[in-house]
């Protein structure tokens, strides 16, 4: 569904500017030959701020980026080489986030009824005006024509590339497995330390349960822990796409940054490259474990 078509100004001139720095809005990158029924997909890691912006903002591009899933698509790169194509968006999703629904979006934004949602309320949904629900991003938020206009050139491209995708994993493979792959924050609010993992499947709704038994037992036996669902059980992508009575099974993945991730310099720490190889393992075993022969196995 789309969410509202403006009736005031046009797309604004900052807004085509930050909109053809975004062009294209994603990649797909394609394994040469796909080896089972898995699609790998990041959100949230997109790093391209452009000027225009930065400019409308409030805030400096450092604090925009503690808003991203960095590194997150390197991490789950290996994917491509396992047999596996990999979804990852380029745009930041303080610009606009994908694991939102179209019609997320604050009262007055619209002019068809929208979900009303403490997120979308909050200012963090679908073109979010908040970080956190507590920093403002902008100086002046953005117009009903150019949050519109994100939708139409980031938004649906990125919605329909992934279900060209889940829908083609079908087509050869009979089935599907999305894994959505995010980062959280390393400390709760309250100061204590998150589990390095936390596999989201909407309380056993996305997913069937054997599925994500295999996905913790994978990352356990790489000496990660792993918590189910909890505090973060998956958001719209799960939601919308996770149908595993039609063969189509979803789960989100939380990697905590804390295990890889410098928070002053932002940049990868010590120990980033033995994470991304435990990563890499892991990827490879989704992948094998869901190739025909595999599955037949079972």
């Amino acid at each position: 569904m789309r969410p509202f078509t403006p009736k005031d100004a046009p797309v604004s001139p900052a807004e085509r500017q930050s909109l053809a720095r975004l062009d294209p809005g994603h990649w797909v990158d394609r394994p040469d030959v796909w080896r089972a029924g898995v699609v790998f997909a990041s959100p949230h890691s997109g790093r391209i701020y452009p000027r225009p912006f930065r400019e409308a903002s409030c805030l400096s591009t450092a604090q925009l980026r503690r808003n991203e899933d960095m590194f997150v698509d390197r991490l789950f790169s290996g994917a491509v080489a396992a047999g596996a194509p990999l979804l990852r968006a380029r745009f930041p999703r303080c610009y606009v986030d994908v694991n939102r629904a179209p019609d997320e979006l604050p009262q007055g934004w619209s002019d068809v009824p929208i979900r009303e949602t403490p997120r979308a309320q909050a200012g963090i949904g679908v073109v979010p005006t908040h970080i956190g629900e507590r920093a403002p991003i902008y100086r002046q938020e953005p117009s009903r024509a150019d949050a519109a206009a994100r939708l139409k050139r980031l938004y649906y491209p990125y919605h329909n590339a992934l279900s060209m995708l889940i829908a083609e994993a079908q087509t050869h493979f009979g089935q599907a497995l999305l894994i959505d792959c995010h980062s959280m924050p390393g400390f709760a609010p309250m100061g204590s330390r998150r589990p390095d993992i936390v596999l989201g499947d909407r309380f056993g709704r996305s997913c069937n349960a054997e599925t994500i038994f295999v996905l913790r037992d994978a990352f356990q036996a790489e000496g990660f822990s792993v918590a189910l669902n909890y505090p973060y059980a998956g958001g719209y992508v799960t939601e919308h796409y996770g149908k595993p009575e039609d063969g189509i099974e979803v789960i989100q993945v939380e990697i905590n940054r804390d295990l890889y991730l410098n928070p002053v310099t932002l940049a990868p720490k010590r120990g980033y490259e033995g994470v991304a190889a435990k990563v890499g393992r892991i990827v490879r075993c989704i992948v094998d474990g869901r190739r025909p022969h595999a599955l037949a196995a079972q």
